[in-house]
């Protein structure tokens, strides 16, 4: 038991262990997704296990394994003019077999979803994926492309920096391919200095819809613009980082980062602000910062983006079918869901949890909806009368063998008097006979790299490490949320051989010691663990804000503010008390801390102030408390009072 002191004030924190457990004390610790607490209940009411490595692999080998020739194979294609090959965005897409116009976003997505899966694509068969995956890169411009001879002229700025991310990605799996390490170092130097150009001399403006690399220039369509271009950006310089060490790609890495910190609404555009919640907690925990985590994952779920308004997490039931989790638009004809983006999220956002553990329990409840709602965009798992496919003149054989494997492209609410409507974009304007989607399928085995049963329906383990771009090393870390409101005994299979100790990041101790081969874990009711596999008796070594073994690091320290005995829309009346507490997986204790009502600040004495409702309108009011602890983390919390 650990005693924490908030000047003066005496709170007993009961620590989170697998044979302790408080649960008041636990969920003042986790920080809330609002979108992820609206759900329902905690576990999906329609709930299933899909094996999506299984998918992915069967996607894999459909799509690069198979000569078949007819009407709707073969799905690849060898591209004699740029030495490549390609795969078309969709199953009867019109650009299939023309050289140049596939995407990365298809076929680099294929080649990593495949590797993340274990699959080696440096040889398969006799043929270099990857190395061929070098006809992406344009010499000229010092960048890779999106497609084959490309050039960033009138590209976007998604299309410009996802498809680096990709490669990037890539590269970092391949260290062998000594020609794409050198290439996609070339394209992190190249985005440096157009990172140098939009960032004005300390004037930064990442505000625009593409860049010039031929004139070096960024530039506006008039239509539209991509600030979260800033994030992608930040991810590649941050990885520029840690592969040479250069302070320039840190100085970057930070200024965009606080760019996009202070951006006036969400930047959102497309998947790049995916990755800005995990790399700003990775950015916090080793540098200092103190990006505001709860901001940026508002930024993507909750549809308040600036440049595309409604793009966010979906919530809710489509007719027979829950959508909770899914991304795309909530506002497109009353939401539309997309599978490649669902898959992105996913993956671009488990990684959070390895660096700020406050965020485990939701995370972890987010990505079991979306493992389980994620199966709807797969023909089998939905009613026919409510696909594209429906209105199809003919199903053959092959698309029978392709649908098993290859998702819709998305989902909406409605379409043609259905509710829900499977289907996608291709066929609505021509770009294709179907709407099954190779580019979302090639995002498949993010899925399955990242998500594996136990013994207990509903309780996933989750592999934190699986999906990141990083040269930083870890030991194996693993989430597992439970969704019951009882406690849960869960086999738990350690990844290596030999003997390990299991540390868990929510509470900063060895939960199980000496571990060969599997051991059971309790997990507390709606509380999740993060189970770090660290060598047997090795030292735990707090460093700063973090802790370490053997130099590798384990979990950062951190704090989580919260109202005592106040929840969400109460209702106040007369005179009554606002008071804080602050729950944290190590002893800390608040330093300073402000109180606002609207706009009114109101000074606390001992983390306490007594109000009286009298002096204030009638109604509802938002309240936020700001903390600064005595270790300097910065938190606040927010909610809604009644005040009568």
């Amino acid at each position: 038991m650990k005693r924490i002191l908030i000047i003066g004030l005496p709170v007993i924190i009961i620590l989170i262990m697998a044979a302790s457990w408080r649960k008041d004390s636990a969920n003042r610790f986790y920080k809330r997704i609002n979108r992820v607490s609206s759900y329902a209940q905690a576990l999906p009411g329609d709930y299933k296990y899909v094996e999506y490595a299984s998918l992915a692999r069967d996607y894999d080998a459909l799509v690069f394994g198979s000569a078949a020739q007819g009407k709707s194979f073969p799905l690849i294609w060898e591209d004699h003019t740029n030495q490549t090959f390609g795969i078309p965005a969709y199953v009867g897409d019109r650009r299939l077999g023309k050289d140049g116009e596939q995407e990365a976003v298809t076929a680099a997505a294929g080649v990593l979803s495949a590797t993340l899966l274990g699959i080696d694509k440096s040889g398969r068969g006799g043929i270099d994926y990857v190395g061929m995956l070098n006809a992406y890169f344009n010499e000229t411009e010092g960048i890779f492309l999106n497609n084959p001879g490309g050039s960033s002229v009138d590209a976007s700025m998604w299309y410009l920096l996802y498809p680096a991310l990709l490669f990037t990605h890539i590269s970092m799996h391949y260290p062998e391919q000594t020609r794409m390490c050198a290439n996609v170092f070339k394209t992190i130097e190249s985005w440096y200095r157009a990172y140098e150009v939009m960032n004005n001399d300390g004037q930064p403006d990442f505000n625009y819809t593409g860049f010039n690399f031929l004139t070096n220039k960024p530039y506006k369509n008039g239509i539209w613009t991509e600030p979260d271009c800033a994030v992608g950006i930040a991810v590649l310089m941050y990885y520029g980082y840690e592969l040479t060490g250069a302070e320039k790609y840190l100085t970057a890495t930070v200024k965009l980062l606080d760019y996009i910190d202070g951006f006036f609404g969400s930047p959102l555009y497309e998947v790049l602000m995916y990755f800005a919640p995990a790399l700003m907690a990775r950015v916090n925990a080793f540098q200092g910062t103190s990006y505001d985590l709860d901001k940026a994952i508002s930024r993507v779920f909750d549809g308040n983006s600036v440049p595309r308004g409604g793009w966010g997490s979906l919530v809710g039931k489509w007719g027979d079918y829950e959508i909770n989790g899914l991304f795309g638009s909530i506002t497109d004809g009353g939401g539309y869901a997309f599978s490649m983006n669902t898959f992105a999220a996913a993956g671009a956002f488990a990684p959070i949890v390895q660096y700020d553990p406050r965020y485990a329990r939701d995370i972890g409840k987010w990505l079991l909806y979306v493992s389980s709602n994620a199966r709807y965009f797969y023909s089998r798992e939905t009613k026919m009368e409510n696909q594209s496919l429906a209105r199809s003149a003919e199903t053959n054989g092959e698309l029978k063998q392709i649908i098993n494997v290859v998702p819709y492209e998305g989902i909406r609410k409605q379409s043609g008097g259905k509710m829900p409507w499977f289907g996608g974009d291709p066929t609505v304007y021509g770009w294709a006979e179907t709407d099954f989607s190779l580019y979302s399928g090639s995002h498949a085995g993010i899925f399955g790299a990242l998500f594996e049963p136990t013994n207990q329906e509903g309780i996933l383990k989750i592999d934190l490490l699986a999906t990141q771009l990083t040269k930083g090393k870890a030991y194996p870390t693993y989430l597992l949320y439970n969704p019951y409101t009882t406690a849960k005994k869960v086999i738990y299979q350690v990844k290596g051989e030999g003997s390990v100790d299991l540390y868990d990041t929510v509470t900063n101790r060895v939960v199980q010691r000496a571990v060969l081969n599997e051991t059971t874990l309790i997990i507390p009711p709606d509380g999740a663990v993060v189970i770090v596999e660290i060598p047997e008796k090795a030292e735990v070594i707090r460093r700063g804000l973090n802790n370490y073994t053997n130099g590798i690091y384990l979990s950062s320290n951190r704090s989580t503010v919260s109202f005592k005995n106040l929840n969400n829309f109460d209702t106040v009346s007369g005179q009554f008390t606002i008071e804080l507490v602050i729950t944290g997986n190590f002893e800390d204790a608040i330093k300073e801390a402000d109180l606002y009502i609207g706009n009114e600040l109101f000074r606390l004495t001992d983390n306490m102030v007594r109000l009286d409702t009298r002096n204030f309108e009638r109604g509802a009011k938002k309240v936020t408390a700001k903390v600064i602890t005595a270790h300097g983390l910065s938190d606040e919390s927010t909610l809604r009072l009644y005040f009568e």
